[in-house]
């Protein structure tokens, strides 16, 4: 059996007001790190929850007003969500502003090979607009600051976010 390979995931229901995620088992997503871990001299905490944003909340709202729920739906399935784990790491930062201030934000992110994500990204990119291109499949594995992570909606975010990749 493929290490790397994730089970297929199915529909995992839509709301045009949050965020639409595909959650990943946890049994699945061991990491190289522990429990925490610390690069650049800043300590990281593992989460336990782990998903993909395949759109955010502003482009899961756009998609549903765009398309309607139902078409995205039949969109969604007419792919093979199967991610496959990559084992390449990065660290990110991000300094979010806050009501009293910035809040240091700090991730490790697993890249993931997902190709239905680009498909269907792609495909609204071609009905709706560029904002859906490039996506980043990626999964959070570790955090410091917000516990949500960083949001990383496409290249060039990421391009922004990015301090370095990572080895165990």
């Amino acid at each position: 059996m493929d290490e790397s390979r994730l089970p297929a995931l199915p529909w995992p229901g839509f709301s045009p007001g949050r965020a639409f995620l595909l959650p990943l088992p946890a049994g699945c997503m061991a990491a190289p790190f522990g429990d925490v871990c610390e690069f650049d001299g800043v300590r990281l905490r593992r989460k336990s929850e782990f998903h993909v944003t395949v759109l955010s909340r502003d482009m899961a709202r756009a998609a549903a007003a765009g398309l309607g729920e139902a078409a995205l739906r039949t969109l969604y399935e007419s792919q093979p969500w199967m991610p496959r784990r990559s084992g390449r790491y990065a660290l990110l930062h991000k300094a979010k502003r806050t009501d009293t201030g910035t809040l240091d934000c700090w991730s490790i992110i697993e890249y993931l090979d997902l190709p239905a994500m680009h498909a269907f990204r792609g495909e609204l990119a071609r009905r709706l607009g560029s904002a859906f291109a490039d996506p980043v499949p990626h999964a959070t594995h570790f955090v410091r600051g917000d516990p949500n992570g960083i949001h990383v909606p496409d290249t060039r975010a990421l391009a922004a976010l990015q301090v370095r990749d990572v080895t165990p």
